[in-house]
């Protein structure tokens, strides 16, 4: 997909009308590389086709012993061939664009010039006849091989030229018609037509480019919304964490691994002391600037990438940690607490803003016994003793300390 591209451009694009559609630098070198390979694959294929008819061509001009045998076996076998050979590898190789072009036109105006010439050296009453053949060529390669538009432009326009040359110029490079012109009026007119049915198909692909190109754009749109949808479902509207509908579906999953892996899990129930206090003496504003702040010291003071912090309700956090025992549990939970407490968040009567936080741990294995609700009571049971003791101090719940000692 064209990852610096707008979509407004696209449908400015599509909506312009023309014979071919007129690309930005941008989707140009994007349209480039994505017909590449199958360009790359598709004149190969074209060549080894080629390659084979040539070979086809020596073996009938062998049987029919023409008398320029020795010539046409020389040219087929000796040039042409092992320059389609060439082209071949080359085409598969990174070479620049300027040479690929070349490439890509070098077997087309090749043989028209090998054809032509042998059909001159024949001469005779054969020579209209015999420059059918390389004119005819022109037509097929310009219809049938898969050379990008602005390629099979140059291409026909030199072998035309070529093909003419052969048709009015005379052994000595005087200008006479040395076949009926209509023959080269018939193979202009038909290589002419075949190159506009080329830039048809080409015009198409581009609009099969352009639309393919502006589904998967909107489709990325769509899956990056309902991401970011999806995550706002999940995040509290004022303190940027996680809301209680995505916690109690972590929680749940979390406390599911750590039973059925035998791995610890810890939990920190975390609350604003005096947060009523606060919001009636110094207002709602400055209360839901103080959530804020205080989410964003606990979501700073977790293991990031490891633990979960969301809003229970109120000003009331959580934190769940896993991977944690008693001591990781009370180790963090310390940082939270000194980090509010040095964020030096005004509070009533002078005081600064403090939290109270419960702590639990179980390890999995022991855990057979309690529920993930007993476990959030006793986190909870834990917090009510740390402000029945004084706030601003974190608890753990004894129960579960004589469970995991």
């Amino acid at each position: 997909m064209i990852s610096k591209s707008s979509q407004a451009e696209i449908e400015e694009t599509l909506a312009r009308k023309g014979y071919r559609l007129a690309f930005s630098p941008n989707l140009e070198a994007a349209f480039r590389d994505q017909r590449r390979p199958l360009h790359t694959r598709s004149i190969q294929h074209f060549l080894m086709v080629a390659g084979a008819f040539d070979l086809v061509g020596a073996l009938c001009d062998l049987q029919a012993r023409i008398p320029t045998l020795r010539l046409a076996l020389g040219f087929r076998l000796g040039i042409y061939l092992p320059l389609l050979i060439l082209c071949g590898f080359l085409l598969g190789r990174t070479v620049c664009p300027w040479l690929r072009g070349l490439i890509a036109v070098m077997p087309l105006i090749a043989g028209t010039v090998l054809v032509g010439t042998l059909a001159r050296v024949t001469g005779g009453a054969m020579l209209s006849k015999m420059l059918l053949l390389p004119g005819l060529t022109i037509f097929a390669q310009t219809l049938i091989a898969p050379v990008p538009f602005r390629y099979a432009l140059r291409g026909l326009l030199v072998s035309l030229a070529v093909f003419a040359s052969f048709c009015v110029l005379s052994g000595h490079g005087s200008l006479a018609w040395q076949v009926d012109p209509a023959i080269l009026i018939f193979i202009s007119g038909i290589s002419l037509a075949a190159l506009y049915e080329r830039g048809r198909r080409e015009a198409a692909d581009r609009k099969d480019f352009l639309l393919g190109e502006l589904n998967a754009l909107r489709l990325a749109n769509i899956v990056a919304m309902n991401a970011h949808l999806e995550r706002l479902s999940s995040m509290d509207g004022l303190t940027g964490v996680f809301n209680r509908r995505y916690l109690d579906a972590a929680l749940a999953r979390l406390w599911m691994v750590a039973a059925d892996h035998e791995r610890w899990i810890g939990v920190l129930m975390v609350d604003i002391d005096h947060f009523k206090a606060l919001n009636d003496t110094l207002g709602h504003q400055y209360g839901d600037m103080c959530l804020e702040q205080v989410a964003g010291i606990i979501q700073a003071g977790v293991r990031a990438g490891v633990d979960t912090v969301a809003r229970y309700g109120g000003e009331e956090f959580i934190a769940i940690l896993p991977e944690a025992d008693e001591a990781d549990v009370l180790r963090i939970g310390e940082r939270i607490r000194s980090g509010i407490e040095e964020a030096q968040l005004a509070a009533p009567e002078g005081t600064v803003v403090t939290i109270s936080a419960g702590a639990a741990a179980v390890h999995g294995g022991r855990s057979s016994a309690l529920s993930l609700e007993e476990f959030i009571a006793a986190a909870d049971q834990a917090l009510y003793e740390a402000k029945r003791s004084g706030r601003n101090r974190i608890v753990c719940t004894p129960l579960l300390a004589g469970q995991t000692a």
